[in-house]
């Protein structure tokens, strides 16, 4: 009896194997015959037959004319039928928590956005910020002209991505949170979460910046900071699904109080909270100051720190100096630890502009191993929204298809 079922595991695992393995190839090309396909995944013909008709009837192939011969003078026998991928077969409900807003995106297969919508957090924490997420996913269900595939979502925090469990992310209220559970139930969808960090290397490494770069960090200052680690093509996560949390590293020099309850976080200079927080005292105190005239009663964002500081006024100045420099050396932690090819930097700290990013990759260049540095680079993402939607589309293409 145990071999038996050993067996049928077995057989099923291999069948599953097999049937990726074809969806990827298909996915790949624009179209593909299964000549080609029995080629390309060293799968006998009958068997890439059999998987491909399924496929068919499952709707995420389709049949899309016959391929030209090769010898155009012989016209014996019969032209390969050529397949595509079917991207129009479902649609994903794609989320991503920014520092400001709730972003939702409608995709199909082929991560199109057939529809987008955000809400605005306003400070909302907790049950408030979960109902904001229930709202876009609404919104995005009833524009749905598709069977959905599923829901993914980006989060701050630490998660588990196999139970889609939040269990801590500070800035957001959330603790221990079954979020991909609760989603789930009232959907009655298939869902999955994932860190945000993890998930826009995951779209930056599939559709973006990093597009077949093996190995990648972005590093996301927004509320706070996060690490998503892609290493020889892989999400590296950690043995608790904490990697990348350097925000809540203590360094040296530090000892505020983290909004974790600790002293000395990293995030306690390089996050927007805290930054946000300083310019707030500052104004306060310096009410006559021109930057203070500057920003004047405008809500405060990281945009309007952009033109004083290429501008080299030095009161803004002298508060973003402590965030290049711990930023910068949290950075070439990152180059000496792990040796990407390339770091992008995301979130709305990036905002800042041109000269707080220049001065901060002139530092890694500057205190790093060279040989760490060699055909290594620094972008600056400025539309992560776009790729935390496209990463948890991505997270659910290959959770549901193995895409």
């Amino acid at each position: 009896m145990l071999n038996s079922a050993a067996n049928k595991a077995t057989t099923a695992h291999l069948k599953r194997h097999n049937e990726t393995l074809l969806l990827r190839a298909i996915y790949a090309t624009s179209a593909i015959s299964r000549v080609d396909l029995s080629r390309e995944t060293s799968l006998s013909r009958p068997s890439v037959s059999e998987i491909t008709h399924n496929l068919i009837q499952r709707g995420l192939v389709l049949k899309v004319g016959s391929a030209p011969q090769a010898n155009k003078v012989s016209k014996v026998g019969k032209k390969p039928t050529l397949l595509a991928f079917n991207g129009d077969a479902f649609q994903i409900i794609a989320i991503g928590v920014d520092d400001l807003f709730v972003v939702g995106a409608l995709l199909d297969l082929r991560m199109q956005v057939i529809d987008q919508t955000a809400l605005p957090i306003n400070g909302a924490l907790s049950t408030d910020l979960l109902q904001l997420v229930f709202a876009i996913i609404e919104t995005l269900r009833d524009q749905a002209t598709r069977p959905l595939l599923g829901i993914a979502v980006g989060t701050p925090g630490i998660i588990d991505s196999e139970s889609g469990t939040v269990f801590l992310a500070s800035n957001l209220g959330w603790k221990d949170l079954p979020l991909a559970q609760i989603i789930s139930e009232r959907f009655q969808t298939p869902v999955y979460v994932g860190n945000d960090s993890d998930i826009i290397a995951i779209g930056e490494s599939r559709f973006g910046l990093a597009k077949h770069v093996k190995d990648v960090v972005v590093v996301k200052i927004g509320v706070g900071i996060g690490v998503g680690i892609i290493s020889d093509g892989h999400s590296l996560r950690g043995h608790t699904f904490a990697a990348g949390d350097i925000g809540h590293t203590p360094f040296p020099g530090l000892d505020e109080i983290c909004l974790c309850g600790r002293r000395g976080c990293l995030e306690t200079v390089v996050s927007w909270w805290s930054l946000k927080r300083h310019l707030q005292n500052f104004i306060v105190n310096f009410p006559d100051s021109h930057l203070a005239q500057t920003i004047g009663q405008r809500p405060i964002t990281p945009e309007l720190l952009a033109d004083p500081l290429f501008s080299k006024d030095s009161d803004t100045i002298a508060l973003i100096d402590p965030v290049v420099t711990y930023l910068g050396y949290a950075l070439l932690i990152i180059v000496h630890l792990l040796n990407p090819a390339m770091i992008i930097l995301s979130g709305s700290m990036v905002k800042l502009g041109d000269p707080f990013f220049e001065q901060v990759c002139d530092l890694v260049r500057a205190r790093a191993f060279p040989y760490m540095t060699r055909e290594f680079q620094i972008l600056a993402n400025m539309q992560d929204e776009r790729s935390i939607l496209l990463g948890a589309g991505a997270l659910l293409l290959e959770k549901e298809l193995g895409l």
